[in-house]
């Protein structure tokens, strides 16, 4: 993640740009996902990835040593019960990211539960290595992962958010945060860089605006 070092002794990410997510979505959001089993795949969410991207992801493509995910596959959903699996759609899509300490003790309490669910299913257990799976080890749907989202941000107690949103936060929070558009097509994964300028040009007007609106308290006579 392209943020300060979590804390050690914290166990979710304390950056700015979690706090830059929580003014955004809420924080209640960010509390929900420390409380879900499938946390990990929110702040996944959080980080800029696709809904099929975090379904299709795997553990092996997960490097927690080195603190890096690997977008190597994607799971569309076509229908109410068809998921197809493919290749990232470009080239640019299919991309290897850094993840911040924080995220990697996410992940790492997430896999080590994954082994745990294994070891309590013995045979039972599908073992499928997606990082999206539930207890019996069988990969969600990406329409499950939406369903999912819902549910939490309605029990966070937020405005309707779409899972897609969270994506749209990440980008938002790296642009008001100066980070160079390439930079940010790169982590997104968009093969032109000027796709990324017209998606996010909005955030710095936004930014505009509630600055106008604080000066004007502080420059208003009587305010």
């Amino acid at each position: 993640m392209l943020c300060a070092r979590a804390t050690s002794t914290s166990s979710t990410p304390s950056c700015d740009w979690w706090r830059l997510f929580a003014v955004r979505l809420g924080s209640g959001v960010l509390r929900a996902a420390d409380k879900d089993r499938n946390g990990h795949l929110w702040y996944l969410a959080l980080s800029g990835l696709r809904r099929g991207e975090i379904a299709g992801a795997k553990w092996s493509d997960i490097d927690l040593d080195a603190g890096t995910i690997t977008i190597a596959r994607n799971r569309v959903q076509v229908g109410a019960a068809t998921v197809v699996e493919n290749e990232p759609k470009t080239q640019s899509s299919r991309r290897t990211l850094p993840l911040d300490e924080g995220l990697v003790g996410v992940l790492k309490r997430a896999s080590a539960r994954y082994a745990q669910e294994k070891l309590a299913l013995g045979a039972a257990h599908a073992d499928s290595g997606y990082v999206a799976c539930n207890e019996a080890g069988e990969p969600y749907t990406p329409g499950a992962l939406t369903n999912m989202w819902h549910r939490l941000t309605g029990a966070a107690g937020v405005r309707p958010i779409r899972l897609h949103d969270a994506r749209h936060s990440c980008g938002t929070a790296l642009h008001l945060r100066g980070v160079p558009m390439a930079v940010i097509a790169k982590w997104l994964g968009h093969a032109d860089a000027s796709i990324t300028s017209r998606i996010y040009a909005h955030s710095q007007d936004d930014a505009l605006r509630a600055a106008s609106a604080t000066l004007g308290q502080v420059v208003t006579p009587g305010g």
